[in-house]
């Protein structure tokens, strides 16, 4: 009777070892990037946020708030290192030694309501042949409830830390590979 379970908990694992495939990529990169050496360039800002609705004066809150753009930067460098083990590119931390130069900038903003859009520019340029590639991403951040009743400083720095986890790193990162 113990027997039992332990046969059907192996026959279990033999069919799904036996259905697992090996996924292999189809098709090519939006932008083919494979054994190429990448430098990812530092974030840019385009927007002037400056002019948003309760920018702080002191310079000290300013700095607080840009943390947020920093952490973005952090962010989808670390995406792009994650995805290095894949083994299609090379991360390199010198744009002398890279093959391919990437570059994200944050285009200027619209603010309606509780909405904060600010789109994304991906540019990479292939340094060998100088080919470039331009693709552009919607990137937003919506306030939480309470949101205006809250002080303007409080109010941007909510913008700004949802504005950093809905940033599409990974959207970014994917046109460097094939999809299916």
């Amino acid at each position: 009777m113990k027997l039992i379970p332990a046969i059907l908990v192996s026959i279990l694992l033999i069919a799904a070892a036996c259905t697992q495939q090996l996924l292999r990529p189809t098709g090519t990169a939006t932008i083919p990037v494979m054994h190429e050496r990448l430098y990812l360039s530092p974030l840019t800002n385009e927007s002037p946020i400056e002019r948003l609705p309760g920018w702080p004066a002191e310079s000290y809150r300013q700095k607080i708030l840009l943390r947020s753009f920093r952490e973005v930067s952090d962010k989808l460098n670390s995406e792009f290192i994650r995805c290095e083990k894949y083994g299609l590119y090379t991360m390199v931390s010198d744009a002398g030694e890279a093959t391919v130069r990437i570059s994200v900038t944050l285009l200027p903003y619209t603010f309606t309501n509780d909405t904060l859009k600010m789109p994304v520019r991906l540019q990479a340029e292939r340094i060998p042949d100088g080919q470039k590639y331009i693709y552009s991403l919607d990137a937003f951040a919506t306030a939480p409830p309470g949101f205006r009743s809250s002080d303007s400083f409080h109010r941007l720095g909510l913008l700004f830390s949802d504005y950093r986890r809905h940033f599409p790193c990974d959207t970014l990162v994917s046109f460097f590979y094939s999809h299916q």
